[in-house]
Order: structure tokens, then sequence, then C-alpha cells
């Protein structure tokens, strides 16, 4: 079960952030998780992963929740909007841009607190959790060292991993682009670091086009960004390349971030191969288009997955989807359901005597309809180092 909240609108465009203007999220009534529902919050990257694992997707495969058991399974998105756009307040611009922080109750009877919208909030925000209202997290990547330590000291013994599937972190550039076929991690470094600010700078490429790129990264925070800049340091002798003053600032995993450019042949992004699936067959709807809605949203941009013009093959770095917990619930007795045996973990997720839910062919239709490669593995502690 997700939350059914009215959303917040984006319009994608090029600045320091993309953004919707002059809208704020009204007050309104969600539904508020009872204390042994299982609560789950996290990064926006996998989060339809377990949408459609909770409630079923749009291709007819029923979720979880669809088998009526009293107590439900529920994911709060990381975003303020079902089409996976963050949400702004009014009189947001541009240049001067307003950050909503969306609020969720993330159980019946209890005060909203601010919605965790990355991997990243989410694993501080389960460590933080000394009320246990929150049961997993939604991660596209592994929890550090650090913080399995500090799930330890917590009493959690750890935080059990288990992963859903796999994602590409891939380039893409309009369906018009100036870009080659394929841009190579070297050719990404000369971008970003901005050695090379024409198409025509790129090894290989001097009968190219003369357009001025402009390279956009989703925020600090973002698995999506984060797993770029790691491959570009990589790719970079070891050192951490310094951005060029032409690297924007765009929302993650938005289309028209990159078609609403000054220049969107010239403009290029990471973004998760798993959600421009899903634009691409046709989950999205226009969002300006009042009930029973719009014809879907044509996303404009494609992979520049083809051969580089120089040496090197397109850049794909590839993550996983994760679903992490606390230990101590994967050894709880306590049965989840009403005359089953199970805890909740056993019953979703692990289960070394048995087949969770997420261990299911019937669950990998389900990761599959929200772009991901489903490959179920449990990992019990694993960590990034």
């Amino acid at each position: 079960m997700r939350s059914t909240r009215p959303k917040a609108l984006g319009v994608g465009a090029a600045g320091a952030v993309v953004l919707a203007l002059g809208i704020a999220l009204p007050a309104h009534a969600d539904y508020a998780p009872s204390g042994t529902d299982v609560v789950g919050i996290g990064g926006d990257t996998p989060q339809y992963d377990l949408d459609f694992g909770a409630d079923g997707d749009v291709n007819g495969h029923l979720g979880y929740n669809a088998a009526n058991n009293v107590n439900k399974l529920v994911s709060f998105d990381a975003t303020a909007d079902q089409n996976g756009r963050a949400g702004y307040l009014n009189g947001s611009t541009l240049a001067s841009p307003k950050s909503l922080n969306p609020t969720v109750v993330l159980r019946a009877g209890s005060s909203p607190v601010q919605r965790p919208q990355s991997s990243g909030a989410g694993i501080a925000a389960i460590l933080a959790d000394t009320n246990h209202q929150i049961d997993f997290v939604r991660s596209a990547r592994l929890p550090t060292a650090a913080e399995q330590s500090t799930a330890s000291s917590k009493g959690y013994g750890y935080l059990h991993v288990v992963r859903l599937g796999f994602d590409s972190i891939d380039i893409v550039g309009t369906t018009g682009t100036n870009a080659p076929a394929g841009l190579s991690t070297a050719d990404l470094v000369d971008i970003y670091s901005g050695t090379a600010t024409q198409w025509n700078q790129l090894a290989g490429n001097s009968g190219g086009s003369t357009g001025t790129i402009i390279p956009l990264l989703p925020p600090n925070g973002s698995v999506i960004r984060t797993t770029l800049l790691n491959d570009l340091k990589a790719a970079n002798g070891g050192v951490a390349i310094t951005l060029g003053s032409n690297v924007l600032t765009v929302e993650q995993n938005d289309p028209s971030a990159v078609t609403g450019t000054s220049s969107p042949a010239n403009t290029i992004a990471p973004f998760s191969s798993a959600r421009l699936s899903m634009y691409s067959a046709g989950y999205f709807h226009d969002p300006n288009t009042v009930f029973p809605g719009g014809p879907s949203i044509v996303p404009g941009v494609k992979l520049l997955n083809g051969s580089p013009a120089g040496p090197g093959v397109a850049y794909d770095s590839q993550i996983g989807h994760y679903v992490l917990f606390r230990q101590s619930d994967a050894g709880s007795t306590t049965p989840w359901q009403p005359g089953s045996t199970k805890n909740w973990v056993q019953a979703l997720f692990s289960d070394p005597s048995g087949t969770p839910f997420f261990k299911r062919a019937a669950a990998g239709a389900l990761v599959a309809s929200a772009g991901t490669t489903w490959n179920y593995s449990d990992l019990g502690n694993q960590s990034s180092g």
C-alpha cells in the first residue's frame, strides 16, 4: 500500500534546480498505518518496485495487499508526486527555488515527520528510529560499514539486505541530440569537468557538432549522482573531478529536465534505465489533465548507449535495488498475519525455510513492471565497505 496523497506538479527546466512553480501541498488525510502494518520508506529510484509489490501494477499483476490480509504492506514514496518528481513551495522561481519538505504520518496517532527522500535519508531514518515506526528501507545502494556499525550499536544486529533486482545508470539525451551515439566514461570525465564544452572536442569526434554541451546532475545525496561521480573519479586516476561551471543541478529521473533546457539537443543527464523504461511503457500520464487523465508522457529522451566516437564503450553502471531491515526483526517469534506462524520479514522478504512474497515469480513480474531486472537474492549482512 502506498500513500494516496495529493501531489505537487513539476515543470522541468534548466537552471540551478528544476522545479514546480507556485504549488504547495494542501492538508490531507492519507492512510495512516496501524502499529502492525509493515512500513517502508527510502529512495525514489527503487520506490515503484515496492509500490507495485504492495498494490499491484497497471498490467493486472496483483500485489501483496490484494489478498486482503489484516495487516498491510505500506511503502511511502520518496517524492511528493506520483510521477516521481519533487515538490516546491509557492513563490519558487528557477533563480530562487523554495524546496518543499513534504511530511508523512508513519503510524496512526503520530505526528507528521519529514518524508525521507533518498536511500541515504531512509537509512539514516531507520538508524534514528527509537520507536520502531519504520520497518524497512528501500535503497539503491548497500549500507556502508559505518551504517552497519551503527545498526549493531542500536541493538539491530545489523541491517539485513535483500536485493530485489538490478537497474543501471546510463546517460540520456534528447531524441534529436547532437551527442555521439554513445558517451564513454572518459568522455564524461571531460564533459563534467568542463574540459570539453562542445561535442567536437570529444576524442574521435572532431567532425561532430559545435553545440555547447549542457551537462546535468541530480542533487547531492542522489545515488545516481554519487554513482556517476564515483565512476568518473575511478576513470580519472582515483582523483575526484572538479565539476565545470556549466554543470547544472536538476531533478532526478525527470525527462523534462533534459527536454526543457535552453538547448535540449545539447543536454545530457544520468538517468535510471528502469525509470526511463516506465516512461517508454506509457505508465506516467500528463499531470496537467484532470481526471480521468490525459495522454501518456512522451519522455523525449533516449539512452546514449551506442558506440562512442572515440575509444571505449558507452557508460553504463549497474546498481541494485535493495530492501534493508533490522536483523532483530528477522528473528522475531511474533507471527504477523492472523493464522500464520511467519513474522513479517519471513512473509515478505527473507525466510530460510520458506518462500517470502518478494522471492516469488508473481513478485518478480511486479518488480519488472517497475523497469527493474528482477534478481532476488537474500544477501544478509552486507555493506559497501
